[in-house]
């Protein structure tokens, strides 16, 4: 296990959630506010989340990876928050000895807290007086008469319906990753350019151009991100997230930074010549210029 968060707590009388956080949804986002009101009792509030091993997640495609699911679930300020790897050696290992052996004795779980649709949920009732915890089930969030579920996330994401997985997320979709050497095509459109790495496994919304806030040492800015084949007058036949920044300067590169991906702007074009890329760029800061400013942005 990796304590990514408060590894010199007391996990002797604590209040545990466990689970794949994958995107960190609305869902989720019931069961950790359930922990932490639970946990001002006088618990240590833990959130546990699974990081599955690339080979066990084969073509799945997951919302957010460790170091992304770290930055949504840091924001509710639990007291430990783990990172517990899932691979071949512990892939098997039953779901009692699991509650005996990690959320029990190495953890300390006096309360379980849970969604009633979690697929534990039987194991977790059976066990709860033999191994001396209390559990606590939350009701499922429903979004127009369906379960909030990481897959139906996905669905939305891969189809295009990128507001409504905001919308079933709860938050902007969001990537964590490191700035990398480029083609450095923002210098010849006036736009410093960050682009981003990304996980194999990472759910890409739909190719084109999107409206995005970049976080950057703790501050918010504006952005036009291609998300796709090389954009421009180039064959690259890979795919890149490249971000545009707006009103930015300063050198960007190996540093991690978050991207929030807000609203979809166009899709993706190809140009003869720099003139029209140029062009083109500056209908779209023109367009998402309008949209954030009809947004209440921090800071």
């Amino acid at each position: 296990m990796e304590y990514l968060v408060g590894n010199d707590f007391d996990l002797k009388n604590t209040c545990v959630t466990f689970g794949s956080f994958d995107g960190v949804h609305r869902g989720h986002q019931r069961v950790i506010n359930k922990l932490l009101e639970v946990a001002r009792q006088g618990l240590t509030s833990v959130v546990l989340s699974f990081e599955y091993d690339q080979a066990l997640l084969g073509e799945q495609k997951i919302l957010s990876t460790e170091l992304e699911k770290r930055y949504l679930l840091q924001q509710y300020n639990p007291d430990v928050l783990i990172s517990y790897i899932i691979d071949e050696t512990n892939k098997d290992m039953p779901a009692e000895d699991f509650i005996r052996e990690i959320l029990v004795n190495k953890l300390g779980a006096k309360v379980i807290v849970t969604g009633k649709d979690s697929s534990n949920i039987t194991v977790l009732r059976q066990c709860a007086e033999k191994f001396g915890y209390e559990l606590l089930e939350c009701d499922t969030v429903y979004d127009d008469g369906e379960p909030v579920t990481s897959k139906r996330i996905v669905k939305e994401l891969a189809n295009g319906n990128l507001q409504k997985a905001n919308e079933l997320l709860g938050h902007p979709y969001l990537f964590v990753g490191t700035v990398m050497h480029g083609k450095a095509l923002g210098r010849t459109v006036g736009m410093p350019t960050a682009n981003i790495s990304f996980h194999e496994s990472k759910q890409l919304p739909v190719h084109g151009v999107y409206g995005t806030l970049s976080e950057i040492d703790g501050r918010k800015v504006k952005g036009l991100t291609n998300i796709g084949r090389r954009p421009s007058v180039d064959n690259f036949n890979y795919v890149t997230i490249e971000a545009f920044l707006l009103d930015f300067s300063g050198d960007l590169y190996d540093k991690t930074i978050t991207l929030e991906i807000h609203a979809y702007i166009r899709g993706v074009m190809k140009f003869n010549n720099l003139a029209e890329v140029k062009a083109q760029v500056n209908r779209d800061q023109e367009s998402i210029r309008a949209y954030f400013d009809n947004m209440r942005l921090p800071g």
